[in-house]
């Protein structure tokens, strides 16, 4: 069980985070994964590098967020654990994207889109193929970038009026080249 100490940083934490105040989110993260024991507690410890990644990537510090967000993945693994396993995949391929390592984030970020998809996380999935498809695009592979938005838009339940125009063309898209 966490103590109310560690809850209570956790939550002043996310609360500099969302006031984009990420340098006080880092510092405050980095005390809440010194107080957890990595032995005793390693989902909570994992957890706790997780959100520290998170911030450092926000606040322009990528090899670090990678450094801590690598390994996580491997703790939720062994929990059985798939939703945590995909988010921590997902921040070691955001850390990756911002260090230009974009066939190990496209790896990674495909691997967290395939748990998602296991564990019937369909939103989650959807956010992921998005980050896939601007990925593609970065690298200059357009229709692959185009395919993985239209799998992100079948993964997603609700989509708005962008959304819906994309996923028309994209009907008229495999219609043409037979594919549906």
């Amino acid at each position: 069980m966490l103590s109310a100490k560690v809850n209570s940083l956790n939550q002043t934490a996310q609360a500099a985070f969302e006031r984009k105040n990420y340098p006080e989110a880092v510092r405050i993260y980095v005390q809440v994964k010194g107080l957890i024991d990595p032995t005793e507690q390693p989902a909570a410890h994992a957890e706790a590098r997780n959100n520290l990644s998170v911030a450092l990537l926000k606040s322009g510090n990528a090899p670090e967020a990678l450094a801590q967000a690598v390994g996580t993945e491997l703790v939720f693994a062994e929990l059985l654990d798939p939703q945590r396993q995909a988010i921590a995949l997902g921040n070691i391929a955001a850390a990756l994207v911002d260090l230009q390592r974009f066939d190990e984030a496209l790896e990674k970020y495909q691997l967290s889109a395939d748990l998602f998809k296991q564990s019937g996380n369909d939103e989650m999935r959807s956010y992921v193929l998005r980050e896939i498809s601007v990925l593609q695009m970065k690298r200059g592979k357009q229709v692959d970038s185009l395919f993985a938005m239209d799998a992100a838009l079948q993964s997603k339940k609700k989509l708005n009026w962008r959304e819906s125009l994309i996923k028309r063309l994209m009907g008229t898209v495999h219609r043409m080249m037979g594919t549906r």
